[in-house]
């Protein structure tokens, strides 16, 4: 009986000892693997550029098609966003800036930005843009503003003075 006890223990530890070996060597190999390159075209991260912003080229493409912009048009749009979003990241990385002098200067740089997009675009493109550019002001204040009901209508019952 005493054989048997001893088996079993040495089978339970011999378990064990491959569990852990299996652990250890899964860690190890989650450790060296490196995510493979991008193909060719794609870029890396989310979609949309996470969280710093569109893709250049995107970002132009979505301005072509809202704005009906012309392949000149947006192409000097592309090359806008392009040196912005350098610009942008060279902001991001200077240590030596407080963070009210670089929020400052990315304003700043924002707005240069957007007097560069008008100059390029048409009387009718522009008031578009505007449009477009207060529809998303709105929707970032709109998170303030969430338990609030919407306000009526213009021209509707509710809207008109009670007597």
């Amino acid at each position: 009986m005493k054989m048997f006890e001893k088996s079993r223990m040495f089978g339970a530890a011999a378990v064990l000892l491959c569990g852990a070996g299996l652990m250890v060597s899964a860690a190890v190999a989650q450790q060296d693997a490196t995510p493979p390159p991008p193909a060719a075209g794609q870029q890396q991260g989310p979609p949309m550029g996470g969280p710093r912003g569109m893709d250049p080229a995107r970002h132009a493409a979505m301005m072509q098609r809202r704005l009906d912009l012309t392949a000149g048009q947006t192409a000097q749009l592309q090359q806008i966003f392009t040196e912005e979003q350098a610009k942008m990241e060279a902001l991001r990385a200077d240590t030596a800036l407080a963070p009210a002098d670089r929020r400052t200067q990315m304003m700043g740089l924002h707005q240069g930005v957007q007097t560069r997009i008008h100059a390029v675009l048409t009387p009718d493109q522009q008031a578009k843009f505007d449009a477009m550019q207060a529809q998303m002001r709105e929707r970032r204040m709109g998170g303030a503003n969430q338990g609030a009901p919407p306000p009526p209508p213009a021209g509707s019952a509710a809207a008109a003075p009670q007597q």
